[in-house]
């Protein structure tokens, strides 16, 4: 056999060894634990390199939570001695004799020692064994998800409880400063650039609660020379090394951080304990330079600032999260162009983390962010709103209102782009593609605001077909009012008798209609949950209703005004249960007005009858 020959099949014989390589690590069983052994850990304390730590095991805490343990460890070495266990070191690997126990996790609040606690490797591959992502169920939504913000708020109250709208209460407990002595998951330092204070002001409580700290001032890597500059150091990708995870990109950076615990292959074990406890995911992962480490007598914490993609997280749940290198994870883009009140245009670019719970928050906090960066989050401003929701073969989801207060304008317009966006993810449809998001905002330093005070009929009986004027009499803040007169056409098909006419603002109009039809909506698919956003009424218009009292049906989500009594008893018969929900009042007619200068509230109803023919 020829030289050529023997260096081929040597290279066929090594090839698997060489791309198992990463995979040969061995783990130390928690069943070998004993207390004073003495190992390793790695970290990053400055740059992308890890670095050695030491530790001393203490003990095994069992039954942290069920089914799960933990390893309590004494960290010695480098910066640790000032800086006790720290915010980023989560998932720091810990090695014994050369074998792989697990990785730094919890901590408690105000240490005098670096102690803490490691999950156990075990515990973090088993969490991510499971076949495949399993589809969500269709879920029963409440109409009032849509619009419930807009409800006039008692004086004093404030807009938090709306923030967290989109997300369900499944996320971990705040870590950052646990109230008693509590062994707590160490906390996620949060990197953020872009960020104004208003927001920090707002955002930063919820963010805390889901076990992220803020940072203000890092975002990406800099590629660019001069003061200030954090350059890569090309260093690769192991155990001990940063690990950041963007939630958002581009004229905004937020970038969640931790430490990489092990590389399987091209599977990656990171953190140790929950990011978000998302369960199934996509969000990407990036490599990450660690800018300095900041010693706290409260909470120590890492700057990081996130360098090259590396792949796609995959899973987050209690005992860490999972990833998949080599993948590129989708993100969300969002484009914003905000005319600001001095008459200039700010063109904003985005990309958010594609998740169903995550989206909307990121929507929200950017949206209200790039306001309040340009436009005062306090005083009297309006806010003039359109944007397109986009979803992969499907007709755009249509948004167009407009907000006037003394103070929550910006988060009434980031709320009517991040609650459509909330509506359409917990539907459970497993075809739902969110492929863009465009947005456009006019801001203005004036109150718009009007109440309606009074509306008035030319006359009391009417022939169907015939035209009636139609009065509105609106009253602004100052009290001055504002007379307005519209031709309202009744319709030709109008039988004689009485009707109802109902002058009403878009959301006292859908939260009248959703008491009498019920809260609950169940889209039979995609396009008929998007026809019913497209129909909600905007907030700065006003309606004109003609109704009459007469029985009818919802039946599979379709309003039914009208019915024969020969329909409706079939519906109600004993061998039909469910299905339906009667309703009352038959709605013949209903006009969308022109916009006004003004955004104006309030309800009035007027009787008119319907003369023979």
């Amino acid at each position: 056999m020829n030289r050529k020959w023997i260096l081929m099949v040597l290279a066929i014989v090594l090839l698997p060894l060489s791309s198992n390589a990463r995979s040969a690590t061995e783990f130390f069983l928690l069943k070998d634990v004993k207390p004073g052994m003495k190992g390793i850990g790695k970290t990053c304390y400055q740059g992308g390199k890890p670095q050695e730590f030491q530790v001393e095991i203490l003990g095994v805490l069992h039954h942290m939570s069920p089914g799960s343990d933990a390893v309590l460890a004494r960290f010695s070495g480098g910066p640790l001695a000032q800086t006790g266990v720290f915010e980023g070191m989560s998932g720091s690997p810990v090695y014994i004799d050369g074998k792989l126990l697990g990785a730094v996790a919890f901590s408690w609040a105000f240490p005098k020692e670096a102690i803490g606690g490691i999950t156990p490797i075990e515990q973090m591959v088993d969490a991510f064994t499971e076949s495949q992502e399993q589809s969500a169920p269709g879920r029963i939504l409440k109409k009032s998800m849509l619009w419930s913000y807009r409800l006039p708020a008692a004086q004093g109250d404030d807009l938090r409880q709306f923030l967290m709208a989109p997300l369900e209460n499944r996320m971990q407990a705040a870590s950052g400063s646990p109230s008693g002595h509590t062994l707590v998951p160490i906390a996620t330092p949060l990197n953020v650039a872009g960020l104004s204070s208003a927001a920090i002001r707002l955002f930063e409580p919820q963010f805390r609660a889901l076990g992220l700290t803020v940072l203000q001032g890092t975002g990406r890597v800099s590629l660019q020379g001069g003061s200030g500059a954090v350059k890569p150091d090309n260093a690769p990708l192991e155990p001990g090394s940063n690990l950041v995870v963007p939630l958002v990109r581009g004229d905004m950076d937020a970038n969640a951080a931790g430490t990489v615990t092990h590389i399987d292959g091209n599977k990656l074990y990171a953190f140790g304990h929950p990011l978000f406890d998302l369960g199934f995911t996509e969000l990407p992962m990036h490599k990450g330079e660690a800018v300095t480490l900041f010693p706290s007598l409260q909470s120590s914490f890492k700057i990081v600032a996130g360098g090259e993609p590396v792949g796609t997280l995959r899973q987050d749940r209690g005992a860490g999260v999972f990833g998949l290198l080599g993948q590129t994870a989708r993100m969300v883009p969002l484009q914003l162009v905000l005319t600001t009140s001095r008459g200039v245009k700010k063109n904003l670019d985005f990309e958010l983390a594609r998740d169903r719970l995550l989206t909307p928050l990121l929507i929200n906090l950017t949206v209200f962010n790039s306001i309040t960066t340009y436009e005062r989050s306090l005083g009297v401003s309006t806010l003039r709103v359109k944007g397109k929701i986009r979803i992969k073969g499907e007709q755009p989801v249509e948004v167009e209102n407009r907000f006037s207060s003394d103070s929550n304008s910006p988060a009434f317009a980031a709320l009517s782009i991040a609650l459509p966006v909330n509506f359409l993810l917990s539907s459970g449809h497993k075809n739902l593609d969110l492929e863009r998001i465009d947005i456009e905002i006019q801001a203005l330093e004036d109150d718009r605001t009007a109440v309606l005070d009074a509306v008035r009929l030319d006359r009391s009986e009417i022939k169907a077909g015939g035209v009636v004027d139609l009065d509105f009499f609106y009253k602004k803040a100052n009290g001055e009012v504002i007379q307005d007169t519209y031709p309202l056409k009744i319709p030709a098909e109008l039988t004689a008798g009485p009707i109802t006419i109902l002058v009403a603002d878009g959301t006292t109009l859908m939260t009248m209609d959703a008491r009498e039809q019920g809260e609950d909506f169940i889209p039979r698919d995609l396009s008929q949950m998007i026809k019913f956003i497209n129909n909600i009424r905007k907030n700065d218009r006003m309606y004109v209703r003609i109704n009459r009292a007469e029985s009818g049906a919802v039946v599979r989500g379709e309003g039914l005004p009208g019915l024969p009594p020969s329909l409706i008893s079939i519906l109600r018969s004993d061998r039909t249960a469910g299905g339906m929900s009667p309703i009352q009042t038959s709605v013949y007619m209903e006009y969308e007005l022109p916009p006004s200068d003004y955004v104006v509230t309030g309800s009035r109803s007027l009787n008119l009858v319907v003369k023979p023919q």
